[in-house]
């Protein structure tokens, strides 16, 4: 089918392995060995019928459902799909793999696959429940989750200052390397951070997680100013020279005040004092965290970390 060199295309199933490939034609072309039938629905409405579609649904139906066109997403069928490279494609499977290259933009989500994405020149949105994502030569803005899997990315760079990265698991680790976006958060449950390759300028870095490490290793004239929220034990190992700023331990317990003796005798029943904290202690999931400000070389950068039971590691590259 025709379409538009910047066309959007959905394309889902229940349960099959997705390919999706860009190339330099501005056609779309499906195949599949396990599909009884296929149809291009063209979801825009131009006012000019002859031009190209700009937005297309490809409905994939298997033997059980091909008779019946409302059961689009329920088919059993892996599928592979050619797009313009300026396309912007949304595939979803919820049980396989999914796999995108050399498209403009990607939104892909799968309950029990592993996604992986290479070459998308605008942004990317991926989501898997049960497996691992992977991300590598790529550009724009970047959000990427995973439940049960790793996310692994590689060579990512921003079109403006305006794109972001963002990428969160609950029990697996983050991989960042050479991710050179100006505003950059990475969150895990259970899983360890780690991020190698430069550092941008004036550059954001948000790090979160609970029960793993934080590693960051950074070019030996790395800038960067750090705030941290670390447990007492074992806190920051650093192969960079650290000025540090401030570093507060956690604040002795609060204690009630006591009225003046002049007062005493003066108020008739129990004195109730109000209980003031000056610095209020953090505390998340049993661990008692302690604030630590430090700077290297000019802070050019700005690195944020909460590390509630892990090493925070800064090292040289």
């Amino acid at each position: 089918m025709t379409v538009d060199a910047q066309a959007i295309v959905t394309l889902c199933v229940a349960s099959g392995t997705l390919k999706v490939r860009g190339w330099d034609k501005d056609e779309i072309h499906v195949r599949s060995l396990d599909a009884a039938q296929i149809e291009f629905k063209r979801i825009d409405k131009p006012k000019d019928p002859m031009k190209p579609a700009g937005r297309v649904d490809v409905m994939v139906f298997d033997r059980s459902g091909a008779a019946n066109t409302k059961l689009d997403c329920q088919a059993v069928a892996s599928v592979e799909m050619d797009v313009p490279a300026g396309a912007t494609v949304q595939v979803q499977t919820r049980d396989g793999d999914i796999t995108i290259a050399g498209v403009a933009g990607a939104y892909a989500g799968s309950q029990n696959g592993d996604i992986m994405i290479e070459r998308a020149t605008k942004l990317v949105e991926a989501g898997s429940l049960g497996g691992s994502i992977y991300l590598k030569d790529s550009s724009g803005r970047v959000n990427l989750s995973s439940a049960g899997g790793v996310v692994e990315v590689m060579n990512v760079r921003p079109l403006d200052d305006e794109d972001t990265f963002e990428v969160g698991t609950v029990s697996g680790d983050i991989q960042l390397t050479r991710v050179s976006n100006p505003r950059v958060t990475a969150k895990t449950v259970n899983g360890t951070v780690t991020m190698t390759g430069p550092l941008a300028k004036a550059g954001f870095y948000s790090f979160q997680n609970t029960t793993g490490d934080v590693v960051l290793g950074m070019p030996h004239d790395a800038s960067f100013r750090l705030s941290a929220k670390i447990s007492e034990k074992p806190g920051i190992v650093s192969d960079f020279a650290l000025k540090y700023l401030t570093e507060l331990p956690p604040p002795p317990a609060a204690r009630p005040r006591t009225p003046a003796p002049e007062a005493r005798g003066k108020v008739s029943g129990p004195v109730v004092a109000p209980i003031v904290i000056e610095k209020p202690t953090v505390i998340i999931a049993q661990h008692i965290l302690r604030r630590v400000n430090a700077i290297c070389g000019t802070g050019d950068a700005t690195i944020s970390i909460a590390s509630f039971g892990g090493t925070v590691r800064l090292k040289k590259i």
